[in-house]
Order: C-alpha cells, then sequence, then structure tokens
C-alpha cells in the first residue's frame, strides 16, 4: 500500500479509537486521537500529491527529494487559485475541471484544519467532524486518481511546486 493509503487508514483507525461498545454509552473520544486523525487526512492528499510530481522525474533514485522540494504555503497559494477559476466550456473540459476543483478546494480546506487540529487547542473536534474531514481527503484522493493523466492535472503539479 503507498504511504498516502497508509496515512488515509490511519486516520480512520485513530478517528475510530475509544468508540463505545455499547450504543447508550456516551461517545467521549480522546481529542489527540481525533487532531492527529486530522492531520493524517491531510498529509494523505499532501503526499498523493507530492509522490505524483515526482513520478514524473526521470531518475527513481531522487524521486523521494524530489517530493521533499514542496513548500505547504506555495500549495495552499495554488490550489486557491485552481479553486477560483471559472469552469471551462466543453463537457469533457468540465468534468476535468471539477475534479481539479474538488482536489484544490480540498488542499486548502484540510490543510486550515489541519492547522487547527495542531496548533488551536481551544476547538474540540467531535468524532463526525474528523469522519466528513477524512471523507474528504477521500473524496479528493479518488477524483486525483480520474484525472491524473489529464494535461490540466499535471500542469496543476507543476503548479504546486510554485512555477508560476
Amino acid at each position: 500500500m503507498a504511504y498516502h493509503d497508509d496515512l488515509l487508514e490511519q486516520a480512520w483507525f485513530l478517528a475510530q479509537l475509544n468508540l463505545p461498545d455499547d450504543p447508550n454509552l456516551p461517545d467521549d473520544p480522546k481529542q489527540v486521537d481525533l487532531r492527529r486523525a486530522v492531520s493524517a487526512a491531510y498529509y494523505a492528499l499532501f503526499h498523493l500529491l507530492t509522490t505524483e510530481a515526482a513520478q514524473n522525474w526521470k531518475h527513481p533514485s531522487q524521486r523521494n527529494r524530489f517530493a521533499r522540494m514542496f513548500d505547504h504555503g506555495r500549495m495552499k497559494t495554488c490550489s486557491s487559485k485552481v479553486s477560483s477559476r471559472p469552469l471551462p466550456a466543453g463537457a469533457a473540459e468540465i468534468l476535468i475541471a471539477t475534479h481539479l476543483k474538488l482536489v484544490a478546494d480540498s488542499f486548502v480546506t484540510l490543510q486550515q484544519a489541519r492547522h487547527t487540529a495542531d496548533y488551536d487547542n481551544s476547538k474540540v473536534w467531535s468524532r463526525t467532524q474528523v469522519y466528513e474531514t477524512i471523507a474528504q481527503a477521500q473524496e479528493a484522493m479518488d477524483a486525483w486518481m480520474v484525472i491524473r493523466e489529464e494535461e490540466t492535472a499535471q500542469d496543476y503539479l507543476l503548479d504546486l511546486m510554485g512555477t508560476r
């Protein structure tokens, strides 16, 4: 299994820790587990995108180093720009752009959620909120897999490096 898939699986695992056996008992998950689940969900999408970009690098022995060159802030800026683009004309182009917008929107939202989970101790996470966050990461990853070979998607990977 790929690292990004492992991270998503870990997010689900952490989110489900300390579930009561009896549905009549109160659901009182540990915040540390929920926070780490949110972080893992973001990093699942982050590592999917950086790994996909690194796969285009000619020398396999350098791909891990290449993937480490990505900057979270630049990636958020790029994703925000993609989110604000109008949809193109044409059915095929709309489908690709819709999937790409889902990936980009999710990247921005998940990064903000990760910052909140990691740095805002006043925020109390519910298990439901965390499930929704993880599901958003999964939906974005699924959308990426549909469009990953499209030129627009490959341009996005370049743009994530801050090349434009």
